[in-house]
């Protein structure tokens, strides 16, 4: 396998990586989990959060407020490019130690 082939397969794996722990924060801060940031919820006065490492969005509550945090949510995306990004190095050099 081609040395840049090994570092895009690392980089996708940290990216989805990054996908699952965002979707799973997002289950664990809602106060009725996933469904609650996709609006299927059935719970009243709950919070919605979504964000990993930064909670970026933040909506309802029994006095109903609703935060959007653009800066976050740039380091966010940020983060999770740089995780990816070490993840591909990591795979790479890791091929590379192993012929």
């Amino acid at each position: 396998m081609t040395h840049s082939r090994t570092f895009l397969n690392g980089f996708l794996i940290g990216l989805f990586i990054m996908i699952l722990a965002n979707l799973f924060a997002a289950h664990l801060l809602s106060d009725c989990g996933l469904p609650a940031l996709l609006g299927a919820d059935f719970c009243a006065d709950d919070i919605s959060r979504a964000g990993f490492p930064l909670v970026f969005f933040e909506q309802g509550g029994f006095a109903y407020r609703s935060i959007f945090n653009l800066p976050y949510l740039a380091l966010d995306i940020f983060i999770g490019l740089d995780f990816a990004i070490l993840c591909g190095f990591i795979a790479r050099w890791n091929e590379k130690r192993n012929q």
